[in-house]
């Protein structure tokens, strides 16, 4: 047995931590009469953790406590290092300047953590879990270096990439018999975890120069992927009193992609801007629950089992903004978002919840989002353009599995007895663009919003249930089963301007197009068989009953377009404003869904609310997204000849799609 008493003292920690890599060294070089390059120093990567088992005695019975805060029972874990940051460069030429900033090193991985417990746990102050067991990848650099740039002739400099972040091991929980019990806030139960590490953003890039400029934010680093989580727990009771205190939580996650690094100009000559590529998200992996024991937690969102596979949301794109002569922008691109994949949970002991926001079994496949295009902007004498970013697609989501064959009691708002989603990842949105231009004789504005990312599917819901499920709460379904597509990225919104002034002629043209909303995903089947008596314990809105819900995601709206042109002179003007608006994405399909309710055991559902259903089923296909607006305008004054001309066209919509087939075979009584 185990006991601490004071603050910050876990009960037993057995660790596996690699180490940090080393930051790389920054650079500052300058040339009065020549020219200047400077590379910084590339950061070193983090060191792996290792294998972390931990076991009780063969028919051995363990017992630990702890009596203050931040003090856990058991922490089991192997943890990867991070890898170090990319040096910054700093450069001053009078001719020529080059700066690329380092690179960052590459994070460690988590790997594989095993851990067998049998016993009690009992932790009493907050912030105290009472088991927790992980695998954490390394964060990758935390950026590439940064550059700066100051010169008279050209300027260049390109940002650092960063690094990706480390995978992270497969985590294993087993136990004859588990009995844990928290008194504080923020103290879950039992916490099993594989988690990847996050991506390093790329570095940035600012420049200065009288004659020209030219700057490449650094790419974001990749995501560590995590792996597979099993917990199987034979009996015990596991009992949480405080809020934001969950029974059991059994999760992979995978890490977010690095964000691309922002360029920033300013010359009197030539400008030319790109942001960097943000980096995928790392993809979420099978999540496994297999529990006997008996589950109750008496606080605010405290659900009793919660089981994701979550994929980690891709890095966005980073900015560029270009200010002087004639410039050019392009944000960088932002990332795909991580898949998730199969989530399953087996329950065989009863679940109570006490409180609002507390599911009994809360089981749940999501896919990342995509990450948004960057922003460009571009202010220049003559001749402007700006194109923003493409937004990322979104990660699939997997398949959820629910097998319940005993009885769940929640009294709180939303408390839902079982909660079961497979969600597709959200596309990201296009990066939105400005331009104007300013000359003499002539200028031309031009800027095109990004295009939204595509969103992903979802996949198979299966809600398989015999047994009681009393609700107690507003809006707390006794199962509520849904598969939903990711919603389509918006399009990036574009603005230009354009003015002239000359003599004998002038002309201004100003062209905006929006960015294309991107596709929504569809939605998955979504499968429930349920026996046994469900019933609402109180007369609250929307209280009590099944749903079951296959719903395609919405396509997103096109991008809004407006421009402005102007010009003058003392013969010919010609002002000339073009738009496009972007056309909305279409929405994604839904599929088939079944309700089989009392086929094999009979039984009842029972609500008593205003809006409460005895059975929802519903097969609802994604909406198309919206077209853009489109907005110009053109005036001038020329002497002998004046031409001011405006073309508009608003972009089209997206389509709706198709649904499924909706069947409900029941041989319960329902009463509402």
């Amino acid at each position: 047995s185990v006991e601490t008493l004071q603050d910050r003292s876990a009960g037993i920690v057995v660790q596996s931590l690699g180490g940090g890599g080393g930051n790389g060294g920054f650079v500052v070089e300058g040339a009065l009469f020549g020219a200047s390059v400077g590379i910084g120093g590339k950061g070193s990567g983090g060191g792996d953790g290792g294998d972390v088992f931990f076991r009780t005695a063969n028919g051995g019975q363990q017992s630990i406590i702890t009596r203050g805060t931040d003090s856990i029972g058991l922490v089991v874990q192997s943890v990867g290092g991070g890898g170090g940051n990319g040096g910054f460069v700093g450069t001053f030429g009078a001719i020529a300047n080059l700066g690329i900033g380092g690179g960052g090193g590459a994070a460690g991985a988590g790997k594989v953590v095993d851990a067998t417990y049998n016993g009690s746990v009992e932790t009493f102050k907050e912030r105290s879990a009472g088991i927790i067991v992980q695998s954490i990848g390394g964060g990758g650099g935390g950026n590439g270096g940064g550059v700066i740039g100051v010169g008279l002739g050209l300027t260049v400099g390109i940002g650092g990439s960063g690094a990706g972040g480390g995978a992270a091991g497969m985590v294993v929980y087993n136990s004859t018999t588990t009995n844990i019990t928290t008194h504080g806030a923020d103290s879950a139960g039992l916490i099993v975890q594989s988690i990847g590490g996050g991506g390093g953003n790329g570095g940035f890039s600012f420049n200065g120069a009288i004659a020209a400029t030219i700057g490449i934010g650094g790419k974001g680093g990749a995501a560590g992927e995590a792996e597979t989580v099993r917990a199987t727990i034979g009996g015990g009771l596991i009992h949480t009193i405080g809020d934001r205190s969950t029974g059991i939580v059994a999760q992979s996650i995978g890490g977010g992609g690095g964000t691309g690094g922002g360029s920033a100009g300013l010359n009197l000559g030539l400008g030319i801007g790109i942001g960097g590529k943000g980096a995928g998200g790392g993809g979420g992996n099978t999540v496994d629950v297999i529990n006997g024991a008996v589950v109750q937690t008496d606080g605010i969102q405290s659900h009793g089992i919660m089981a994701q596979s979550v994929g980690g949301g891709g890095g966005s794109g980073g900015f560029a903004v270009t200010v002087g002569g004639p410039s050019f922008s392009l944000g960088g691109n932002g990332s795909s978002g991580g898949g998730s994949q199969k989530v399953y949970v087996e329950n065989t002991a009863r679940i109570a919840t006490d409180r609002d926001l507390s599911i009994g079994i809360f089981a749940q496949s999501v896919g990342g989002s995509g990450g948004d295009g960057g922003l460009a902007g571009a202010g220049g004498a003559f001749a402007a353009v700006a194109v923003g970013g493409q937004g990322g697609a979104g990660g699939a989501g997997g398949q959820v599995e629910v097998k319940n064959t005993a009885n769940i009691t929640t009294k709180g708002a939303l408390a839902h007895g079982i909660l079961a989603q497979s969600v597709g990842g959200g596309g990201g949105n296009g990066g939105s663009a400005g331009a104007v231009a300013v000359g003499i004789f002539g200028a031309a504005g031009v800027a095109i919003g990004g295009g939204g990312g595509d969103a992903n599917l979802s996949d198979q819901v299966t809600v398989t249930h015999k047994g009681d499920i009393h609700v107690g709460g507003a809006g707390a379904k006794a199962i509520l089963a849904q598969s939903v597509g990711g919603s389509g990225g918006n399009g990036g919104n574009a603005y230009s301007g354009a003015f002239s002034a000359g003599f004998y002629a002038s002309a201004a043209v100003g062209v905006s197009v929006g960015g294309e909303g991107g596709d929504g995903g569809p939605g998955g089947k979504v499968t429930v068989r349920a026996d046994g008596n469900i019933i609402a314990d109180t007369d609250a809105v929307g209280s009590g009953g099944i749903v079951a819900q296959s719903i395609g995601g919405g396509g997103g709206n096109g991008g809004r377009a407006a421009t402005m042109a102007g010009s003058v002179s003392n013969g010919v003007n010609v002002s000339l404003g073009v738009t496009v608006g972007g056309w909305g994405g279409d929405g994604g399909r839904s599929d088939l869904v079944i309700v089989d309710t009392g086929l094999s055991g009979g039984g009842s559902i029972v609500t008593k609310g205003y809006q409460a259903g005895g059975i929802l089923a519903q097969s609802v296909a994604g909406s198309g997204g919206n077209g853009g607006d489109s907005w110009a305008a053109a005036g001038g004054y020329g002497v002998n000849v004046s031409v001011n001309a405006t073309v508009s066209i608003g972009g089209g919509g997206g389509d709706g799609n198709v649904s499924d087939d909706v069947l409900v075979h029941n041989a319960m009584t329902v009463q509402t």
